[in-house]
């Protein structure tokens, strides 16, 4: 069995910023701050961690507490600015998930930055949700840290296949922090450039197991991909 954990933004779809701009509206919401402008980098960063850096900046401290109501905010709101932007799935997503779905010795989950509720509402409103078993994914509520979450795949997987083997799982993603958090339980890296942020040679530096510039259109080479030892 191959266990496939996918990163949702820059991988599977991109939002155009419907996202960075519901958690805009949360913090004009709660704490009065028109436009925050974020200064840390949100790519492949949790909602956690973006939630806590932003509070920390308006208000120089924050608590779990707060972090909770923000996000509790932020998605409430997602689904009303997903509607409003211009966002799509990425090349040959949706052809890709079809083919993994009739394959019994594939499984997609997702080991992503996404609160919970923002990944369902990111997944529904492009109709991918089915795709995935929410059961023994990894989100963003775990930790701030993307290698947490990794671990936390990892045991939940280990939980479900007593002889599971690194070899078995392949992280799909966009950006070093996917490449990193696969590193920290020790299983491949397969990064896809199409909706990165950053430059296959930045990737590169990071030693992923492999980079392809999409999802190909014929899903067999996906399955020959993920299926190479080599």
């Amino acid at each position: 069995m191959k266990y496939l954990l996918w990163d949702i933004d820059g991988t599977l779809l991109l939002t155009n910023y419907a996202g960075v701009n519901a958690l805009k509206h949360s913090i004009k919401s709660i704490y009065g701050v028109d436009n925050f402008q974020f200064t840390h980098g949100l790519a492949g960063r949790t909602d956690t961690y973006i939630a806590k850096e932003a509070i920390e900046e308006i208000k120089g401290k924050t608590s779990p507490a707060e972090v909770t109501a923000l996000l509790s905010c932020y998605t409430s709101n997602l689904p009303k600015f997903m509607g409003k932007r211009n966002g799509h799935l990425l090349p040959n997503v949706k052809t890709t998930l079809e083919t993994l779905e009739h394959r019994p010795d594939v499984s997609s989950l997702l080991l992503t930055g996404n609160c919970v509720k923002a990944a369902q509402a990111k997944l529904d409103f492009f109709s991918i949700s089915q795709y995935f078993d929410f059961n023994l994914s990894a989100f963003g509520e775990i930790s701030e840290l993307r290698e947490e979450l990794a671990k936390a795949a990892w045991q939940n997987l280990q939980k479900q296949n007593k002889e599971l083997r690194t070899e078995d799982v392949i992280v799909i993603g966009d950006t070093p922090h996917d490449i990193t958090c696969a590193a920290a339980i020790g299983v491949r890296s397969l990064i896809v450039t199409t909706g990165s942020s950053y430059s296959q040679q930045e990737l590169s530096t990071y030693q992923p197991w492999k980079i392809i510039p999409q999802l190909p259109t014929c899903s067999e080479e996906f399955l020959s991909i993920i299926f190479s030892e080599a």
